[in-house]
């Protein structure tokens, strides 16, 4: 009798052990995730973060990210200087001149490289650059509607202002033969645009589809066919330096996520845009199927992974060398009036630069960013 009830406490006693040390080692796993607060805009490129959270990939690394939405990236920065989010969504125009204002906002790493921009034209005022090539040829169909496009007005928000004064420089126009009116985000332009101010648009691609969408009233006046160098469009992720610097683990590991979510993507298009799809249709108040998605993201913008960023954005023998779109729009800046004083290009992209050939040299990351789904 005396060995049952031996054994049986045995038993209580080994499981109450196993129970203790389960629940330990649950509880220390959960204390060791660290929090990064992650700001994101209604972009297709920019669900690449909150489609990691749902997916578990941000705690694969550690980590575990507040996900920060905002109407427009110049909200985000905001958030960012006033130290309410770690990391925010941005353009490199626009990083140009928040970097000038507040010297520690640099990019931390680019997400992607986008090549969807569209000059949005209405009907009744101007031809379809496709009409226009197939009439008079590319090179003349080029000057042709660049030169239509003075006097003319741009519904923009601040960083897209580069593209359309780059692309009217081709052909001798300045900024005061354009112009502008400026929006706080994509949405508010679009609507204006839709409800018959100004005579062109140029933004998201979500809001550049949709007005094309409305074939009786908008064309597609021209994008590739007629844009200049400022079309070299990276999405930046930015930070501040000082998050950089007292956090280099973390940002690592941050970064090492955005590279496994690539490749999630890249292996697993339909099951990664199931859930940005429906993230970007509420952002945007639009209708974004998974193929349509898909199709941004292939198409019209593109996830860089860490091959391609080694190829391209890292590559200091490549045209898309980070430096180079980075060099341009600050001499366009400095032109416009945008900046007061000069500043050297590595001092917004060195950082992550140095970021990223550190995490070549981690191979526990590298394991992971690489491991099986």
């Amino acid at each position: 009798m005396k060995v049952k009830i031996t054994v049986l406490l045995l038993s209580v006693l080994l499981t109450l052990s196993i129970l203790v040390l389960s629940l330990g080692a649950l509880a220390q796993e959960n204390q060791e995730l660290t929090k990064v607060r992650v700001g994101v805009t209604p972009y297709s490129m920019w669900q690449i973060w909150s489609t990691a959270h749902e997916l578990g990939i941000d705690k694969e690394f550690g980590l575990d990210f507040e996900i920060k939405e905002f109407t427009s990236d110049p909200n985000g920065v905001r958030a960012l200087i006033t130290g309410d989010v770690d990391i925010t969504s941005n353009a490199m125009p626009q990083l140009i001149t928040d970097h000038s204002a507040a010297p520690h906002v640099v990019s931390f790493v680019p997400v992607g490289y986008f090549q969807g921009f569209i000059f949005v034209g209405r009907k009744d005022k101007t031809r379809p650059i496709d009409e226009l090539i197939n009439e008079m040829g590319a090179a003349e169909a080029k000057e042709f509607q660049l030169k239509e496009m003075k006097g003319k007005t741009f519904l923009v928000v601040p960083p897209f202002k580069p593209l359309v004064l780059d692309a009217i420089n081709q052909v001798g126009l300045k900024e005061e033969d354009v112009n502008f009116q400026f929006f706080s985000d994509d949405q508010k332009a679009a609507m204006a645009f839709i409800t018959g101010s100004g005579d062109f648009y140029i933004g998201s691609l979500p809001q550049e589809r949709r007005l094309l969408e409305m074939s009786d009233q908008f064309i597609n006046a021209g994008g590739s066919e007629i844009l200049g160098p400022a079309g070299l469009w990276y999405d930046i992720q930015c930070a501040s330096q000082k998050f950089i610097h007292e956090n280099k683990e973390t940002s690592l590991r941050l970064i090492a996520v955005k590279y496994r979510a690539t490749r999630f993507f890249d292996l697993k298009q339909e099951d990664f845009a199931e859930i940005a799809s429906k993230t970007l249709s509420r952002l945007t108040g639009g209708n974004f199927p998974v193929d349509e998605y898909i199709t941004l993201q292939t198409i019209y913008d593109d996830f860089l992974s860490i091959e391609e960023s080694l190829a391209g954005c890292y590559n200091s023998f490549s045209p898309l060398y980070l430096k180079n779109p980075t060099e341009y729009y600050l001499k366009m800046a400095l032109e416009a009036g945008d900046i007061k004083e000069a500043y050297t290009p590595e001092e917004i992209y060195k950082d992550a630069e140095d970021l990223f050939y550190e995490l070549l040299t981690r191979r526990d990351l590298l394991e992971k960013i690489y491991a099986p789904f």
